[in-house]
């Protein structure tokens, strides 16, 4: 029997995790505390361009755009640009401070935080489909693996640790399609199916026929884009397993 498996991304597929990566970049970059008020306008476009992002040091050049409140048309140029000219001296510390106040969020406003995540309906049918034994699923998720871990316990869905790869393992990785060929073929998987919500994780699954691609529409992706609903995707699971 052909031996499957499913992999997932975290942020924009499982959890909307937007709120949280807002609060932490806005008092990074503004130092507004994570409790004041919301412009909502300026979350707004946030969420809209937030498609632009698939690594955690870009938001290093797109948060002063958003913050900043550049001019919408220029928001895309601007960042292309940024990354013409990239310092990654610069990077390597924006990584590592975002990382620190995120972790800070985290242990000292547990319960302010514990809200700011919230699940997919999505979500939900995996976890149907996991409790009643029906897929075998990896995450694969740049996020740290300690968040991931209670995000999902927090909401019932207890994996094996060794199913969870995230931002400390895929680093290793040149793109998420390498990380899961590699791990298909130590595993014994003969094929897999992958749901992901930016096109730049996706794209690079074309290079190996075995794993079929699911671009998540519910997620942050790109104005007419072409991908799946969140019924759609958990339809095309199902009948992949």
């Amino acid at each position: 029997m052909e031996k499957k498996i499913l992999f997932l991304d975290f942020d924009g597929v499982l959890f909307d995790t937007l709120r949280e990566v807002y609060l932490v970049s806005r008092y990074q970059y503004l130092g507004i505390p994570f409790f004041d008020e919301v412009d909502e306008e300026n979350y707004k476009l946030y969420y809209k361009y937030k498609f632009l992002i698939y690594n955690i040091w870009m938001f290093y050049y797109f948060n002063p755009l958003i913050f900043n409140k550049v001019k919408e048309e220029n928001i895309v140029s601007l960042f292309e640009n940024a990354l013409l000219k990239r310092n990654k001296q610069k990077e390597e510390e924006f990584c590592e401070d975002f990382l620190k106040i995120r972790e800070d969020l985290i242990k000292n406003h547990n319960e302010f935080w514990q809200n700011l995540e919230k699940p997919y309906e999505f979500f939900f049918g995996i976890k149907r489909l996991y409790e009643d034994k029906k897929i075998d699923f990896v995450v694969a998720s740049k996020k740290n693996k300690s968040s991931i871990i209670k995000r999902l316990s927090f909401y019932g869905l207890n994996i094996d640790e060794s199913k969870i790869f995230a931002r400390e393992a895929l680093s290793n990785y040149p793109t998420k399609a390498d990380f899961m060929d590699e791990y298909m073929r130590l595993n014994g998987y003969s094929s897999a199916l992958f749901v992901d919500d930016n096109i730049h994780n996706i794209l690079p699954c074309e290079k190996y026929k075995n794993i079929k691609t699911i671009l998540a529409l519910w997620g942050n992706t790109a104005p007419n884009s072409v991908g799946f609903n969140e019924q759609e995707a958990l339809i095309e699971i199902s009948n992949y397993f």
